[in-house]
């Protein structure tokens, strides 16, 4: 059931991180929410208990990870040609299925081998820190140009 309300609070906020690329500008949306993935993800590394800081860093993930998609769907209409836009945005949520597929099975590996998520957790947050360095400088400068 708790996965559940993860995935559907993701959901819900892709459509507010869409509406909020569209008032705000994709790329805004976007380092806010790395920012927010990189911080939450290196609370959740460090295992704090799950009442309350675990479940509110749990909640706040699903928000963040789900608004960028919104934004990055945004951004996908503001920098892809106008005739390529259905192929990209193809790609792109393919790329989008892979990444809830591959991260679930290296946090698996990563239990197995350390008995624990923190590892994981720190690889993510290191992960948006690189995608938030990324939007800041070449991201950005393409949606301007």
């Amino acid at each position: 059931m708790r996965t559940a309300g993860f995935v559907v609070l993701a959901v819900v906020m892709r459509l507010v991180g869409g509406a909020l690329s569209d008032r705000l500008g994709p790329v805004n949306v976007s380092v806010w929410c790395f920012t927010a993935v990189t911080l939450l993800a290196a609370v959740v590394a460090f295992q704090p208990g799950l009442v309350p800081v675990g479940t509110l860093a749990f909640l706040g993930l699903a928000a963040a990870l789900g608004a960028s998609s919104g934004a990055t769907f945004a951004l996908v209409a503001k920098l892809a040609p106008a005739h390529t836009v259905g192929a990209v945005t193809g790609v792109v949520g393919a790329a989008g299925g892979l990444g809830g597929f591959v991260p679930p099975l290296i946090m698996g590996a990563v239990y197995q081998f350390n008995g624990d998520y923190g590892v994981g957790f720190a690889l993510l947050a290191a992960t948006a820190l690189a995608t938030l360095l990324f939007t800041l400088g070449p991201v950005r400068r393409g949606a301007r140009g």
